[in-house]
């Protein structure tokens, strides 16, 4: 197959797709797979500004590629008309034609045109590429490691991002509380922070004047409210008040069964303390009551509680594989779910509105629990989830009414993977 990615006369030609044809043009190509490849870029996706219907047709393209394209002297070219693009994301063909110039300008992709603008790929017997046009991945292949290089340091900086969030709420709820505790020594404190908060500058910035700030109200008090230990010298040795006076049989037998022996033999449901606590959601004990009210009386936490009554994170971290690898993070604890959604909506191109809207209705980790099992779904089938940002409100609708099963959603990915892994 020849090397050279030709531009048809039709396109109007930029920098960045002239570049891309370059990269298409280059022999010596790493070799990888199709599905490294495929995983790369979507982790890659939001630092190459790829999202939405872009997003959507990438994936439609890689999948259509063929493994066999990725290694050796083989080009990944991909033969498909943006009328069937657009009948596949069910969007007309000029955001289709849009989206494939995002994906080219955005240097993992390139055009390999015909004289007449077809796109078609022809092969001989051991199915290799004789002559093929169409939208070739090649760029990609000889970007793999900067590509990964990429995605490492955007992985770093948004793991420092967040940090740098907790520290300021973390910092600014302590500054607030020495404020409060001790007007007349922190009496500036209030209003600088204020005026950190409110201000426009960059969130290190931010964070690094709000530990300034903090460190400084600490050291300004004066030394007699800063706590102190109490030492024990001098204490005077005394002894235990024991009460010797024996008691009846039939007490001292009641006694011995314990409130622990209790909860291991009378089990709520059939099932252990233990195991009760294990499932334990977050934020459970406070909304217990509110489980059973109708949806117009329940608040965020009650509907929380209710989408997670019988989803443990051991399912969501069974159910939901490939949207962790997606974004190089595990779903081991309730607080690691909660910090991945910020990562995961940006992965669908959800908007932070959305996102933040989704929050407050059905709380954070309720919120990201159906967010990473609408990933999961677009990643193992794009074609059925068109829409995933769509799909994500819809479901928190669904939460709201008392209508969503979340439940047998991730029961069915979690067996469609291990059916999967025994074939």
């Amino acid at each position: 197959m020849t090397e050279v990615s030709s531009v048809a006369s039709f396109r109007r030609v930029t920098p960045a797709i002239a570049a891309s044809a370059r990269l298409a043009m280059a022999n010596d190509v790493p070799d990888t797979t199709k599905s490294e490849m495929a995983l790369l870029l979507k982790k890659a996706a939001p630092v190459l500004g790829i999202d939405g219907t872009t997003y959507h047709v990438m994936d439609i393209l890689l999948g259509l590629s063929r493994a066999e394209d990725w290694k050796g002297a083989g080009r990944p070219v991909v033969a498909i008309s943006n009328a069937k693009l657009a009948e596949y994301t069910m969007r007309s063909e000029r955001t289709v034609i849009r989206c494939l110039r995002r994906l080219v300008e955005a240097g993992i992709a390139a055009y390999r045109d015909s004289s007449t603008g077809r796109r078609f790929i022809y092969r001989n017997g051991a199915g290799d590429v004789v002559a093929g046009y169409g939208i070739d991945f090649t760029p990609a292949r000889v970007r793999l490691e900067e590509l990964k290089q990429a995605v490492e340091q955007y992985q770093r900086r948004l793991t420092a991002e967040l940090a740098a969030k907790r520290d300021i709420a973390r910092l600014a709820r302590a500054i607030e509380d020495v404020c409060s505790a001790y007007p007349d020594e922190a009496k500036t404190a209030r209003s600088e922070l204020e005026e950190i908060l409110g201000s426009g500058e960059a969130l290190f910035v931010r964070a690094g004047r709000v530990r300034e700030l903090h460190q400084r109200t600490v050291a300004n008090l004066a030394p007699e409210h800063v706590p102190f230990e109490m030492s024990g010298e001098g204490d005077i040795n005394v002894t235990s008040n024991i009460n010797t006076t024996p008691k009846p049989h039939s007490e001292s037998r009641n006694n011995q069964r314990t409130r622990s022996n209790e909860r291991e033999e009378k089990p709520a449901n059939g099932r252990s303390a233990t195991e009760m606590a294990f499932e334990k959601k977050p934020g459970e004990a406070e909304g217990a009551r509110q489980v059973q009210a109708g949806p117009q009386d329940r608040d965020a936490n009650a509907i929380q509680n209710e989408v997670l009554a019988s989803v443990s994170v051991g399912l969501i971290q069974a159910a939901c594989p490939e949207a962790q690898s997606l974004i190089a993070q595990q779903f081991d604890s309730w607080s690691a779910l909660g910090r991945a959604g910020e990562t995961l909506r940006r992965m669908i191109g959800l908007s932070e509105a959305g996102w933040a809207d989704g929050q407050q209705k059905v709380g954070l980790y309720a919120a990201t629990a159906i967010l990473a099992t609408v990933v999961e779904k677009s990643i193992r089938d794009p074609e059925q989830i068109t829409r995933p940002g769509g799909y994500f409100r819809a479901m928190i609708d669904r939460a709201i009414d008392g209508k969503l099963n979340l439940e047998r959603s991730l029961f069915g990915l979690a067996d469609t993977r291990y059916g999967a892994d025994e074939k």
